[in-house]
């Protein structure tokens, strides 16, 4: 993207404020530079030469989920997903990536969890598991559902995302099941990496090229027509950034919906707590792949027991972001507890890794995943 191109999209912004009642960090802290709008300003005068590049405002840029609520909101129809990356990929360059920042994507994209899983799992018993978000780690054996075979056609080709894959390894294999017990032949290859958006939205643009020519790879050696993705982040990802000439890329929820929708949900699921449940929607679910009605339609035949939150709601996890910004993503998470306990909530539902990770770490109701509510059997 060229520099003028960032000043066009910066200048379609009027200066309205009607993103700052759907940004989250705003909403936390209620600062005007921490404002979507606040940041477009900062990208003129960044482009404009009006002010030069030093650490407060290289925070600023980053100080921000990238989740897409501003688009949604706004009137005027600023990219401005398109033009934070931008502009960190220019904050970036030439820049080794911050210590800490490494040391959150080794975890959350998977490099080092290869070999040495027993370091977070003993992390996770110190003051850092809040600081890193990390889970009480699964056991589960995902060598036993890839499949190795290149010569047969699949329908699917399921891509779990690092959360899945890393710490919650039994989720993987249970989406699988669902999708075959739908009649689908599902494909879970070897050798997939993260889908490189994390260090797309940092601005490490070099380290998601490789990522993503590594992942085509493996994709140009199986047999497929659609990916199915339990994470809107990766969907957007493939979508928007990836070349899959004749490749469907689908949320785990939207597939359902569309090509399942008559897929029986397990009415004994409500039996595992007491009380009303609730659906979180993750943010680049609602706001960029405009899902909404989508998980509804499933969670809707528990009647009475589902209890739908209109709120949209972040959870302030946003990946790397809790990490660089604990405060204000605490703020996040605090303003979507609160709205839960209005709604009297004994458990929530959501259909992103990270919403599930940050919900099931810090609340003291049970989350579920959404493929929980269907029958196994």
């Amino acid at each position: 993207m060229a520099e003028k191109t960032i000043r066009e999209i910066a200048k379609l912004c009027a200066d309205c404020g009607t993103c700052q009642s759907a940004c989250p960090v705003y909403q936390a802290e209620l600062t005007e530079p921490n404002s979507p709008r606040g940041k477009v300003n900062l990208a003129k005068a960044l482009a404009d030469g009006r002010l030069a590049p030093n650490s407060r405002n290289r925070r600023l840029l980053y100080q921000c989920l990238v989740c897409g609520g501003c688009e949604h909101a706004c009137p005027q129809g600023v990219e401005f997903t398109r033009m934070m990356i931008e502009q960190r990929n220019r904050a970036a360059a030439g820049r080794r990536i911050p210590w800490l920042k490494k040391f959150a994507l080794f975890f959350y994209q998977g490099f080092i969890l290869r070999r040495v899983l027993w370091l977070p799992r003993l992390l996770a018993r110190t003051p850092l598991k809040r600081r890193l978000s990390l889970p009480a780690f699964q056991k589960a054996e995902l060598k036993k559902i890839v499949g190795r075979d290149h010569d047969r056609e699949y329908d699917i080709l399921l891509f779990p995302g690092c959360v899945f894959t890393y710490f919650y390894p039994q989720r993987t294999i249970d989406i699988k099941a669902l999708l075959e017990k739908q009649g689908f032949r599902v494909l879970y290859p070897p050798g997939l990496q993260c889908c490189g958006f994390p260090y797309l939205s940092q601005g490490w643009g070099d380290k998601f090229a490789a990522l993503k020519k590594k992942n085509e790879a493996v994709f140009r050696k199986f047999h497929f027509n659609r990916i199915v993705v339990p994470c809107s982040t990766g969907v957007l990802a493939f979508r928007k950034y990836y070349e899959l000439p004749g490749i469907e890329v689908f949320e785990l929820g939207d597939f359902m919906f569309r090509h399942c929708r008559d897929a029986a949900i397990d009415p004994g699921f409500v039996n595992c707590f007491q009380g009303p449940f609730t659906y979180h929607d993750p943010c680049h679910n609602l706001k960029s792949l405009k899902l909404q009605k989508e998980a509804r339609h499933f969670l809707g035949q528990f009647g009475g027991r589902f209890r739908d939150d209109e709120s949209a709601l972040c959870c302030g996890f946003g990946g790397i972001f809790k990490v660089g910004f604990p405060s204000t993503a605490k703020k996040i998470l605090n303003r979507k507890s609160a709205k839960l306990d209005e709604l009297g909530a004994a458990a929530v539902v959501t259909s992103c890794p990270g919403c599930y990770m940050q919900l099931k770490e810090n609340l003291d109701v049970p989350v579920y995943f959404f493929s929980d509510v269907f029958k196994k059997q």
